[in-house]
């Protein structure tokens, strides 16, 4: 019975010490993921238009089509969160796991809704503090594009379900700007911040 025990107990220390380092090393990933598209983002800036470019802004038409458009990479800023980063294509396990992503079914920034959703506790919790937005507070979403600043509009609770809040807004409204992260601790219920475009 002894001989047996010694390889049980290192075996059960190595996992508890694997289980330990695991959200460390969500985290590294995460960080190491935004500032190699950092690195690539300083890259893609250099080819931005040069001084003041007006946006491309789009108000939204009666019928919207669901199509997936090419996603420049793009910057997300909120000063009043010390949010500063950088969002990828798509929803995907292996997309928020190097930073906040985009809904690929929604709009581009400056037009429609644009979704974009990101991890609150690990790698990196790009949208860790989100739920600390205020009305009034701006969001500024930075590409090839323009930049395109955004309004706080409200801060609300959604369930995981509800996919409402990536829904078009009515035909003539202002762009809108969703943010979506879970609740702490773990729920099936999604943080949504919903900011309008600054006019």
């Amino acid at each position: 019975m002894r001989p047996l025990l010694k390889p049980l107990s290192s075996l059960l220390i190595v996992g508890g010490v694997l289980l330990a380092a695991w959200p460390f090393g969500q985290t590294l990933y995460g960080k190491w993921s935004q500032k190699s598209l950092a690195a690539q983002f300083q890259v893609e800036e250099k080819s931005f238009p040069k001084g003041a470019v007006k946006p491309k802004i789009q108000k939204t038409s009666v019928v919207q089509k669901r199509i997936i458009a090419p996603w420049p990479l793009t910057k997300i800023s909120a000063p009043d969160i010390n949010l500063n980063a950088f969002v990828v294509q798509g929803w995907e396990d292996d997309h928020l796991r190097r930073g906040p992503g985009h809904y690929e079914l929604s709009s581009l920034p400056g037009a429609g809704n644009c979704v974009i959703a990101g991890h609150r506790n690990v790698y990196g919790s790009p949208f860790g503090d989100l739920d600390r937005l205020f009305p009034g507070a701006y969001i500024t979403l930075e590409n090839r594009g323009g930049t395109f600043t955004y309004v706080v509009d409200s801060i609300s609770v959604a369930s995981a379900s509800d996919w409402s809040v990536t829904q078009a807004p009515p035909a003539g409204s202002r762009p809108v700007l969703t943010l979506l992260t879970c609740t702490l601790p773990h729920t099936p219920e999604r943080v949504v911040v919903r900011a309008l475009l600054a006019q």
